[in-house]
Parts: C-alpha cells; structure tokens; sequence
C-alpha cells in the first residue's frame, strides 16, 4: 500500500498509522495543557523570587513576607493556599464596600462650569467643529450623563467662550512678537 494512506486494512479492521496516532496524542495533550488554568489567583498576594540555591522557585507573602517553596512540580500552590488563610497581615478587600465608596466619591465628585465651557470651546476650536453640536441631542444626553449638575451651554454661549479663547490668544501672540528684539516679516499666500 501507498505510504501516504494513514489507514490500512488488516482482516476488517482499520488501524491507524503509527505516525497519525503520536500526531493525535501530542494535538490531545496540548488541548489539555490550554484548558488547565495557567495562574492561580493566589499570585495576587504572593511575590515571586525566582529560583533559590537549591533550585527551587521561591515565592514571598506580600503581608508578613514570608518565603514558600513554589517550584511547579513538587510545590504547588496549595501551601500558598494554606498560608493565605492563616496570615494575619494580608487584607483581603470588600468587593462590595469598594464599590459603595466609589460611588460616593463619584457622587461628591463636583465639575466646574467654567472649566468644562472653557474645555468644550477648546474641543471645538481644535477639531474644527461647528457650533451647534452643542444643541445636538445625543450631546446633551452624554453631557447630562456626565453630571446632572452641569449646566447645559447654546451654540451662542460657546461662540462667546470661543471668541474670548481667541482673543486671549491674540493678546499672547502681540506681547510675544513686542518682546522679540528683532525684525519679524509675516508673509501669506491666498
């Protein structure tokens, strides 16, 4: 028969090709190796060493810094584990205390109406919008998402905010050319 055939006959029976059947075990092992889970959660609060004069890896407790065996063959992570629930100096964090006090902070978080006019002229003046993407609905429903305390702005509110923009910057560029002690010869092309 063709070497190329993977399956042959022998009295009724169909075998495999001893090359197809290692090819088929390595595919096997690999799908075990990706469905194992690669890092344990205990890594959070354990630091890793590298290998002692021993060469075996070590780890460290990030509360009492305590070092543990931790070589992958013959020690694992239960001692890790173990320690875990005994260390008196590692502070475990409520998930959901955490998230109450984010949401104060969130809550007591205050914006500047100034500060956020001044910042949505300057978006506008930098990415060439026009001004009435401000009376834009979606606009206004992201900006009272933001804050449901920010005031609203007009496109003539921020046509105001845009020219005070500019003629700040006009009154920086003339203090700046005054104070240059030489010629200065301004050309343009239209």
């Amino acid at each position: 028969m063709d070497n190329s055939i993977s399956m042959k006959v022998d009295s009724g029976n169909v075998t495999q090709n001893p090359e197809n059947m290692e090819r088929s075990k390595m595919v096997e092992d690999i799908k075990k190796k990706k469905m194992k889970a690669t890092t344990p959660n205990v890594w959070r609060y354990f630091t890793k060493l590298g290998r002692g004069d021993d060469g075996i890896d070590r780890a460290q407790c990030d509360g009492c810094k305590q070092k543990f065996k931790a070589d992958g063959k013959h020690y694992g992570t239960s001692s890790l584990k173990r320690h875990l629930d005994r260390c008196m100096k590692i502070e475990f964090e409520d998930i959901g205390q955490t998230l109450i006090e984010m949401q104060n902070k969130m809550g007591a978080l205050k914006i500047n109406n100034h500060v956020s006019r001044e910042m949505v002229a300057a978006f506008v003046i930098d990415c060439d919008v026009p001004f009435f993407i401000v009376d834009s609905k979606k606009f206004r429903n992201w900006v009272k998402y933001i804050s449901s305390t920010l005031g609203l702005i007009t496109r003539n509110i921020l046509k105001k905010d845009v020219l005070k923009i500019y003629s700040r910057k006009k009154e920086k560029l003339k203090s700046t050319l005054v104070a240059i002690p030489n010629r200065v010869c301004l050309t343009s092309d239209l």
